[in-house]
């Protein structure tokens, strides 16, 4: 007998009731932790030929430094030169020596003030070229360059591989060695299959459902304040944002101009009208929860164009929601989750996808920045591997009528060794787990793989009517 999805009226425990944060279980990352990583880093570059790994930073692009450093560049520019058998040398702005204090690794910090802002002190700077010989770089150097992406060369004509760290310091490393010495060594940290940052462990699991949790409870918060007559930013009031650092800036539309613009702040002047799309999300590090819908109390608050529609638009993406879950099993492809989502959504020669209008890929990979790089493609041969950190993130519009969803969560995959790692470390995170996943199956209706990892509590959560949170889609 086919499945179906059907609007039900649920008391969201997990939410009303939730499962307290215990602060103390939070592992910290120590020096043996970050040298650790950076050990395996030296061991790629051995194997490539590579003498140094220079790694950038700034306030954006801070996730492949902070990873290997504790550091994430604020304000500032700043450089990590790693070289086997050498003490890491940090290269660092005014204000980030101070900050600096914390990292734990034993490296040199040197002064470099022009990484600093225009106008602040700069009389006690080195030139860069210098700084470079001092860490040992010479005319015959291999060079791994670290920006913040990677490069498909079937997409880009340029014979040399392509550099996305500013200009400036890849022409002063050609005043040392050759242009083609330096190579864009990213997917260290950035690739689908091996890419180091793209595989977590317990420590950094307990961290990021730590957010999730935070993330999925503040948006919930909104949802269920939300009240005609607000504007946007009073609705944002209700994200409760903490001194967490933000993995993208808090999401909050209203209207269908607003909810089209995909990832804008809230504004001061557009108010809340019963009927209009809307959009809440936030992200910290880890864990971004967004959804997307439609204020109303019952389908007569839709025009007579958007009921005929709403029905089969809302019930199907969801489905195919509940099927990205239960197929995303170890062993399984990401190839597979995509042509899954595709067949439910409609497939066919033009495919559901783009029937959906889902500009973006179903899902994607994620780390202390929003996206590190995705595997959800056509003919993926990717395999689902524990220690994978995604995010269920894929929008569908249907256009005329306008109307949006969006069920966005992140969760981890784990095998045995790491669940009971994580459980071990900390107890309460493993209870919210396990919370959400007796939620997904006895509530929701939806087979989740012991895998997975849930760490929102709005995890696949819907609300098909979103004046009323007390009512959510499941499979049947």
């Amino acid at each position: 007998m086919a499945r179906r999805v059907v609007e039900e009226k649920v008391v969201l425990d997990l939410l009303e009731n939730p499962i307290p944060i215990n602060y103390e279980e939070v592992p910290e990352f120590t020096k043996e932790d970050y040298e650790e990583r950076i050990g395996k880093v030296n061991r790629i570059c051995e194997e490539r030929g590579y003498t140094h790994l220079i790694v950038y930073g700034d306030r954006e692009h801070f996730s492949n430094i902070h990873y290997l450093s504790g550091m994430d560049p604020r304000f500032e520019e700043a450089l990590l030169v790693l070289a086997k058998g050498e003490r890491p040398k940090l290269i660092l702005g005014n204000e980030c020596m101070d900050y600096a204090k914390k990292v734990k690794i034993d490296a040199d910090k040197i002064l470099y003030q022009p990484f600093s802002l225009i106008g602040q002190p700069s009389d006690d700077s080195r030139y860069l070229e210098d700084i470079f010989r001092d860490c040992g770089i010479t005319a015959s150097s291999k060079l791994g360059i670290v920006g913040w992406k990677y490069y498909d060369p079937s997409k880009h004509t340029l014979q040399a591989s392509i550099l996305d760290i500013p200009n400036y310091i890849v022409e002063t490393l050609c005043r040392i060695t050759k242009r083609e010495n330096l190579e864009n060594a990213a997917d260290i940290f950035l690739s689908n299959e091996y890419g180091l940052r793209n595989t977590v462990s317990a420590k950094e699991i307990v961290h990021f459902e730590l957010n999730g949790t935070k993330v999925s409870r503040n948006v919930y918060n909104v949802l269920k304040n939300l009240r005609e007559g607000m504007t946007e930013m009073e609705a944002s009031h209700f994200l409760n944002i903490d001194g967490e650092p933000a993995s993208i800036h808090p999401i909050l539309n209203f209207g269908d101009f607003n909810t089209s613009c995909g990832i804008a702040s809230p504004s001061y002047y557009k108010k809340l009208n019963l009927g209009d799309t809307i959009g809440v999300g936030m992200g910290y590090r880890g864990n971004l929860v967004h959804k997307a819908g439609v204020y109303i109390r019952t389908p007569d608050d839709l025009t007579e164009e958007q009921r005929a529609v709403r029905e089969y638009f809302y019930h199907t993406y969801f489905e195919s929601v509940a099927a990205y879950y239960e197929n995303f099993k170890i062993g399984n492809t990401c190839g597979d989750i995509y042509d899954i989502v595709d067949r439910i959504l409609g497939g066919g020669k033009e495919g559901g996808i783009k029937k959906f209008n889902i500009g973006l890929n179903p899902g994607h990979l994620i780390h202390t920045e929003e996206w590190t790089n995705s595997p959800f493609v056509k003919n993926s041969a990717t395999p689902i591997r524990s220690g994978m950190l995604v995010q269920c993130d894929y929008t569908a519009m249907h256009r005329d009528p306008y109307l949006v969803v969006h069920i966005e969560d992140g969760f981890a995959v784990a095998d045995d060794k790491l669940r009971d790692e994580v459980k071990a470390l900390s107890p309460s995170c493993f209870k919210r787990i396990e919370a959400r996943r007796d939620f997904i199956r006895n509530v929701l209706n939806v087979n989740l793989p012991e895998e997975i990892l849930p760490f929102s509590d709005l995890q696949l959560v819907f609300f098909p009517y979103m004046a009323d949170t007390g009512i959510i889609l499941r499979m049947e």
